[in-house]
């Protein structure tokens, strides 16, 4: 063999280990996403202020067992759940919702199959006895909106924090307040967003979820800003100026923050 031979032999090898490595990465990378966890960006408030826009949830995806859901694309290649674990009410899901299987919505479980849900004045019922409700504090987001703080305890002994607007509007109040009898169906969750005024959730438009559309259980904010790193109506250059106002929108404060923890500062 020539050393030119030798040299092109050489290369080749170079490149298949450089191409192997790569797949091996990328292959591992989607083994974690699919089977252990996965960064959720949340872009809306219907959680505020557990979870507020721009908030990056770290999320579990073995938690439930895994559905087609849990795979990137969902391949159509099996029913229901493989390894489930069944939730518990105050966990914080991460599903598709069934009105728009495109989308991924993130709200707090409430009710199990069977479980009759109501809401009377604000307060919620489960099974007719109401849960422990204790107002807090107040809170005031990023636009001056005031909210009135609670932490509410479920049966299980779950705790969290929930928000209702301080000055709602006739229409908010009428048709947030209240809610119900209803009664949970066999293989379905019930569930309500944290901000309380403001969130398409079980009551409204989500409905109620089957186990089958969970895919992951939030833990915790990894990372947060305000401004999004991405507009796509700007051109090249003005997304190169974006970077020093996103960098300056991180919310350091919201980092590692707790879903559940009620004494954590929000």
């Amino acid at each position: 063999m020539t050393q030119q031979e030798t040299s092109n032999h050489t290369l080749q090898g170079s490149f298949r280990s450089e191409v192997f490595s790569l797949l091996l990465v990328i292959i591992l990378a989607l083994g974690v996403r699919t089977f252990i966890l996965e960064l959720f960006y949340v872009p809306t408030g219907s959680m505020k202020a557990t979870i507020l826009e721009g908030d990056y949830i770290f999320s579990t995806k073995y938690s439930y067992g895994y559905s087609i859901y849990s795979i990137p694309f969902n391949p159509d290649i099996f029913e229901d759940r493989i390894f489930a674990n069944k939730p518990e009410r105050g966990d914080v899901v991460i599903m598709r919702p069934p009105h728009d299987m495109q989308e991924r919505y993130i709200k707090r479980l409430f009710g199990l199959p069977g479980d009759k849900i109501q809401i009377i004045d604000d307060l919620i019922y489960i099974n007719d006895t109401p849960i422990e409700r204790i107002e807090v504090g107040s809170y005031i987001d990023e636009e001056g909106i005031n909210f009135r703080k609670f932490k509410e305890t479920l049966p299980n002994g779950s705790s969290y924090f929930s928000y209702k607007m301080k000055y709602p509007s006739t229409k908010v109040a009428v048709d947030h307040s209240n809610f119900g009898p209803y009664v949970v169906e066999p293989g379905k969750y019930f569930f309500i967003g944290d901000n309380r005024d403001n969130s398409g959730d079980s009551r409204y438009q989500l409905g109620s979820v089957p186990f089958r559309n969970f895919i992951a259980k939030g833990r915790f904010v990894l990372f947060s800003t305000k401004q999004a790193l991405w507009d796509s109506n700007e051109s090249f250059f003005g997304q190169i100026k974006r970077v020093g106002t996103w960098f300056m929108s991180i919310r350091f404060s919201r980092f590692f923050n707790s879903l559940y923890e009620p004494d954590v500062a929000v």
